[in-house]
């Protein structure tokens, strides 16, 4: 319990990363398994996506299970480095999220 509690304060920390020039506050549910200080990410899913303008677009969407942030993949990967390289993405740069939706697998592009 706290080790998903410690990542859902860590993703938690991702939000506040622009998805793109339109603002939107994004929620993850990370399951994990594995040594609890640097556990493997089973799966990513986003349990909030709240448009923070009027008129914004949230790309991602409530439910949507991330499976690659640009060239990281998510499932399988050390939920440390998959944090590490999102949070080093500069401000501004498009960042492309392939991600499971109604069971397609899709490709989103921000910026």
């Amino acid at each position: 319990m706290i080790q998903r509690a410690a990542l859902v304060i860590l993703f938690a920390a991702l939000v506040a990363l622009p998805l793109s020039a339109r603002a939107c506050a994004v929620g993850f549910d990370p399951e994990t398994s594995g040594f609890v200080l640097n556990p493997v990410l089973k799966k990513l899913t986003v349990t909030s996506s709240k448009i923070e303008k009027l008129g914004d677009v949230c790309l991602l969407h409530v439910k949507d299970e991330i499976l690659q942030v640009n060239s990281q993949l998510v499932p399988g990967a050390r939920a440390l480095a998959v944090m590490t390289y999102w949070k080093a993405i500069p401000g501004g740069s498009a960042i492309t999220f392939i991600v499971r939706r109604d069971g397609a697998v899709i490709k989103v592009t921000t910026k």
